[in-house]
């Protein structure tokens, strides 16, 4: 049990150093200040809680952190609500999930992490028959002591990450339905002595984005990008290691904890055929409490690593996602908003 105490740890605390905290922004020559188009307001439609959004087909996902953990799928395009629980012991039900983020343009997808069951909810389906249930993509092979985290799917390749024995990276090859667990944790005295048990307690916080070439890590203040081999290994082909968070282990079970006064760091990430964009904060949680998981800052890098523009919010975000030229984003407010920006200014 205590183990997965240290996983809510640095889900809830993912930190990066104070006084490293203007360090990625300065790496950036240019600034482009984005001025929100408009707001929707969830309670009105009654979604609460939400902690993650995505915009499909004309669809606003968004799932909660109470309750049920509900999935509510608002279709912009009739205004129509339908809402999901998943939660439970039914068939197809699970103790938990996790957002698997795909390339497919009509299929929202989750997982039951723990046993690599991927389940999708066809949304040109849900469009025509509000009752229509989630179903079952794929099952992927779990190794007995791994604990996938999260999943990122693309065309040939299923990406995770996890506690792993072996490394940092699940990689799934669709074509041949081989896994394999590829590549270490990024170099660092503090993290030296570690297993990678702790290790992988320590990154849970890591986000993803990737093409058919090339995948992005990012977590605290560090972003590697990775090129994806024809087998679906990994070679680290570029780093910006800007900061490393202040933590502690605990000497029974495989517990992290972080420091309050450490700065929040890169909330989300994901990418289109041009750009990777990634949410940063760069505020106090000891100071800011709750506002250090609002991030004011949209950092855009090029697909070959190259830092581009970093975009100044005037609506801080804590999760986000793009369509065209259209960002969605979800402020972590008394009233849940999703607030709309234009992202023209970048090209």
């Amino acid at each position: 049990m205590k183990l997965f105490i240290s996983i809510l740890i640095a889900l809830s605390l993912s930190a990066c150093s104070y006084k490293e905290n203007t360090l990625i922004l300065s790496k950036f020559v240019r600034t482009v200040d984005l001025q929100a188009l408009d707001s929707l307001n969830l309670e009105k439609v009654g979604i609460l809680n939400p902690h993650y959004i995505q915009y499909k087909d004309s669809f606003l996902i968004l799932c909660s952190t109470t309750g049920g953990r509900e999935m509510a799928f608002w279709d912009l395009r009739y205004n129509t609500v339908t809402v999901r629980k998943v939660i439970g012991q039914g068939a197809d039900e699970m103790p938990q999930y996790s957002i698997v983020k795909t390339a497919n343009p009509t299929s929202f997808r989750f997982a039951n992490h723990r046993q690599g069951r991927i389940y999708e909810m066809d949304l040109e389906k849900l469009r025509k028959d509000s009752t229509t249930k989630h179903s079952l993509v794929y099952e992927l092979p779990i190794k007995k002591g791994d604990y996938p985290l999260r999943f990122f799917e693309m065309e040939n390749y299923v990406f995770g990450i996890g506690l792993f024995n072996d490394g940092r990276v699940y990689s799934f090859d669709k074509r041949t339905n081989k896994a394999r667990i590829c590549m270490d944790y990024p170099a660092n005295e503090c993290i030296e002595g570690l297993d990678q048990v702790h290790k992988g307690a320590l990154f849970t916080g890591t986000v993803m984005t990737g093409n058919q070439k090339i995948l992005v890590l990012g977590c605290f203040g560090l972003i590697d990008f990775y090129e994806i081999l024809s087998d679906g290994d990994l070679i680290l082909k570029q780093e910006y290691h800007y900061s490393f968070p202040k933590f502690q282990t605990m000497p029974e079970g495989k517990i992290i904890t972080f420091e309050s006064d450490d700065i929040y760091g890169i909330s989300d990430m994901v990418s289109d055929e041009h750009f990777i964009y990634l949410l940063y904060s760069g505020k106090n949680v000891k100071e800011k409490g709750n506002d250090a998981f609002n991030c004011s800052h949209l950092l855009v890098y090029d697909w070959s690593g190259n830092p581009v523009a970093n975009c100044v919010l005037s609506k801080s975000l804590y999760d986000f996602s793009i369509d065209g030229n259209t960002l969605y984003g979800l402020s972590r407010e008394s009233t849940p908003i999703v607030y709309v920006y234009s992202l023209d200014k970048i090209l």
